[in-house]
């Protein structure tokens, strides 16, 4: 029993004597894996040393240019730019500030508005809201795009200068004219939403359209959806599906449930119930609503993933309660028919109401019926023409039915 042992002692000498204790060899793959982590980390190392030799060359740059020229303004802005980031020089706001009045005292629209912005923000200077609108004002005469917006946002808020809507407003389309995306897509919004600005869905698509050309993702979503239902433009699934993969391509995150119902249901695009999943999961593991209704019709129908009621319940009432009005409709027809839930009458009557709130003629036009026959809320006929009369001036022909009905009715038996 003792060989054994002093063979293994003499073999652990041996490997003593030879340089030290064997251990197993590292593998051919660690190897190579190891020797690509250390060329991507030199690499790496390599390009960030050249980054910051190509800006400590650029500030040189400039610093010649204006020993040549001190009216340079282009130079002035590229100094006080890397004051203010910190590339190729040490970082100092304030620094950034003195390069910016100088291209603003020299007539820069550039400089005007950067020093407009430092005045508003407080960055590198006192902030003094006077002084922001004073130089903002300068610029955005000036034409400069993004002083314009600023001081259409100064008039909205009334910061420095009076409150003052028409205005604003009126600089966020010098703005938007001028090539400003935000000012588009917020003269967009306006239009839609009739805020600030009388409802125009075909002036809503036009700045949408504007922004969405310049490549803006969220302009690109909300165009594709216009066209999708028709909304300000003739509708045209082609055009929606083409601008929700623009979109969905630039991260945005409420195109990916839009691309992903188009494709689940083949509008404007050959059906992939595969490929409109993958969307959908996307957009419903970000917390969009319309995601998470989706990825509950495909567990309720069991399309690429297992039939699940409970799971699909489960995704309708998330996005119910972000106030997605299909999900409402989902849940309150399911709650009437008693389908994958017990029946309650209460409980559907109160999602067709928050649906209603959300501008479903559909729930408006069931709410009339449930007040006409008493279900789920007290029988009251005037409470149900005046949810079929809001029906029916949305184009519900059902609605439309009922009230004709209700209103032939004796003024005595109402």
């Amino acid at each position: 029993m003792r060989r054994p042992a002093l063979f293994l002692l003499f073999a652990a000498l041996l490997s003593v004597a030879s340089g030290g204790v064997a251990f197993p060899a590292e593998s051919r793959n660690a190897r190579a894996q190891r020797a690509r982590r250390e060329q991507a980390h030199a690499k790496a190392e390599a390009e960030a040393a050249a980054a910051k030799a190509k800006e400590r060359r650029a500030v040189q740059g400039y610093r010649e240019a204006l020993r040549s020229n001190p009216g340079d303004v282009a130079a002035m802005i590229g100094l006080a730019d890397a004051y203010g980031s910190g590339r190729g020089v040490t970082k100092d706001e304030a620094g950034a500030v003195a390069w910016y009045r100088k291209a603003a005292d020299a007539g820069s629209p550039e400089g005007r508005y950067a020093l407009a912005s430092r005045y508003t923000s407080g960055r590198g200077v006192e902030q003094d809201f006077a002084e922001a609108v004073r130089w903002c004002r300068f610029a955005a005469e000036q034409g400069h795009p993004q002083a314009a917006s600023l001081l259409g946002f100064l008039y909205e808020r009334g910061i420095g200068v009076p409150t003052d809507y028409a205005e604003a407003f009126a600089w966020y389309r010098r703005a938007a004219d001028g090539g400003d995306v935000a000012s588009q897509k917020l003269l967009a919004w306006r239009y839609l939403e009739g805020k600030g600005a009388p409802m125009d869905p075909v002036s809503a698509a036009f700045w949408y359209r504007r922004a969405a050309e310049a490549g803006d993702a969220d302009a690109q979503g909300r165009l594709a959806a216009l066209l999708r239902a028709g909304t300000g433009v003739p509708r045209d699934d082609v055009e929606a599906v083409r601008w929700y993969s623009l979109a969905a391509k630039g991260g945005n995150a409420e195109a990916f449930a839009g691309l992903g119902r188009m494709l689940l249901y083949g509008r404007g695009t050959q059906p992939d119930a595969e490929a409109a999943a993958a969307w959908i999961r996307k957009a419903a593991d970000r917390g969009v609503p319309e995601g998470q209704f989706l990825l509950g019709i495909l567990y309720e129908y069991g399309r690429t993933v297992p039939r699940d009621e409970g799971e699909a319940l489960s995704w309708f009432r998330r996005a119910a309660e972000e106030g997605d009005v299909d999900a409402r409709l989902q849940l309150a027809g399911m709650y009437l028919a008693g389908r994958g839930v017990p029946a309650d009458d209460n409980a559907a009557a109160g999602w067709y109401t928050r649906a209603a709130e959300s501008g479903s003629a559909e729930a408006q036009a069931i709410l009339g019926w449930m007040h006409e026959v008493g279900r789920g809320v007290p029988r009251d006929l005037e409470e149900a023409s005046r949810r079929f009369r809001q029906a029916a001036a949305q184009g519900n022909a059902l609605a439309r039915d009922h009230l004709r009905y209700l209103e032939s009715l004796p003024p005595g038996s109402r």
